[in-house]
């Protein structure tokens, strides 16, 4: 061998290099400290994070205005909840859980013809989901359009069962 040339170190003494796990986002960095005070009920710590997280992402991380929603509203702040869920489906269009929080916090205002045109939106995503049927059901029965609530509540029965 010559001597400008290196030795090859066996592959057994080869290591794989180190590799540092991606960077989230920064709007994604607090998704699951969010969740986790969340599903423990600690609202004030769950409201302060997301006010972070919604600072140093300048109102654009949709988890974290989604969960401020759902306080809102389990607050009794319907309007305010229901202005967050429609921030999250700008956000996110095509998402039919963000379609069906604010036709959710429309019926609880008693808007229900208004709540059904957004149901009927989130069906053209995804007709398969038995909630939406469901919901365009009970929405129909409040309008007083029978036939069409047993149709779509028949409907959201057969599509349950698919399941």
């Amino acid at each position: 061998m010559a001597d400008n040339e290196e030795e090859l170190a066996p592959a057994s003494e080869i290591k794989p290099p180190i590799t540092v796990p991606p960077e989230l986002p920064i709007f994604e960095r607090k998704n699951w400290l969010i969740h986790l005070h969340y599903v423990r009920k600690e609202y004030e710590i769950c409201k302060s994070l997301i006010k972070e997280q919604l600072a140093e992402s300048g109102g654009m991380c949709e988890y974290a205005v989604y969960v401020q929603a759902l306080i809102f509203r389990q607050e009794g702040r319907i309007q305010e909840s229901l202005e967050l869920f429609q921030t999250c489906t700008l956000l996110n269009p095509q998402s039919t859980d963000n379609l069906k929080q604010v036709a959710r916090s429309l019926f609880l205002l008693a808007r229900h013809k208004a709540a059904l045109d957004v149901y009927n939106a989130a069906c053209k995503i995804n007709d398969k989901d038995w909630e939406i049927a469901h919901n365009q059901g009970v929405c129909y029965m409040y309008l007083r359009e029978y036939g069409k609530a047993k149709e779509c509540l028949q409907q959201a029965l057969s599509l349950k069962d698919m399941r």
